[in-house]
């Protein structure tokens, strides 16, 4: 584990810090309301969820990038019912249609939500949802071979690490 982190050895946790006024005296995007920090962001990846193929993948890339453990501000809304929806419209299985290896971001958007408030209800969703991936790859295989299991599968398993990881680390705390 890297010193004063919860992020494994080669995982890089962004912290930000972020002031909610700004110089001009207006309020910045981080001011918390009952739907949490960023609402307007949360706007956005919903109604990217709802579209194409690539705009769910680019929903699913935000979240990954936005949700992340913010000990100076509150939350950001819960992104759980938007990651798992666009999950479950793919059977568990979003691909990448070029190479149709298992796209990252459908890994990272989970681990980051599931993280994101070390709270255990949050980690258990989590590694419920990789744990649905890793059952979609089996499937896969099975029913059509899939050459490059071994490499998706070891992503859905460094996500289950990560996620295991952070509910040690929510123990503790």
């Amino acid at each position: 584990m890297n010193a004063g982190s919860i992020a494994l050895p080669g995982v890089y946790m962004a912290r930000r810090t972020l002031s909610a006024p700004t110089r001009t005296g207006g309020q910045a995007m981080t001011e918390s309301t009952d739907e949490g920090t960023f609402p307007e962001l949360f706007g956005v990846i919903q109604d990217y969820a709802q579209r194409d193929h690539n705009h769910r993948v680019k929903a699913l890339r935000v979240i990954a990038a936005a949700y992340l453990p913010l000990y100076e501000l509150p939350p950001m809304p819960d992104a759980r019912q938007v990651v798992e929806d666009v999950l479950a419209r793919n059977d568990f299985l979003v691909t990448d249609p070029q190479s149709g290896r298992l796209e990252p971001a459908s890994v990272d958007a989970v681990v980051s939500v599931a993280i994101s408030r070390l709270d255990g209800e949050d980690i258990r969703w989590g590694a419920g949802c990789l744990l649905n991936v890793m059952d979609a790859l089996r499937r896969r295989a099975q029913s059509e071979g899939y050459e490059t299991y071994v490499l998706d599968a070891d992503e859905v398993l460094d996500g289950l690490e990560t996620i295991l990881a952070a509910d040690i680390v929510e123990d503790v705390i």
